[in-house]
């Protein structure tokens, strides 16, 4: 049963358009929603592990272009 998690992302000013494009080329990216409040977007991933959760957000997600910080919320239920 696949794993859940979201993750909170702040970004750059200006980089609205393309990054929602380059997360949504990431496969565990299952949507993408840009909000208000304290982050700007909110991004649902789906993992087969939770282990898997650093590795992929250290090497798909921190280098795509206009991300600033992270926050990950795995789902326990």
């Amino acid at each position: 049963m696949p794993k859940k998690a979201y993750l909170l992302i702040e970004s750059e000013p200006g980089s609205t358009p393309q990054l929602i494009s380059d997360l949504k080329g990431v496969k565990e990216i299952m949507a993408v929603e840009f909000v208000s409040g304290p982050y700007d977007f909110i991004a649902e991933i789906e993992v087969d592990d939770v282990s898997q959760l650093g590795n992929l957000i250290t090497n798909a997600v921190h280098p795509i272009k206009g991300i600033d910080r992270t926050v990950t919320c795995i789902s326990i239920e």
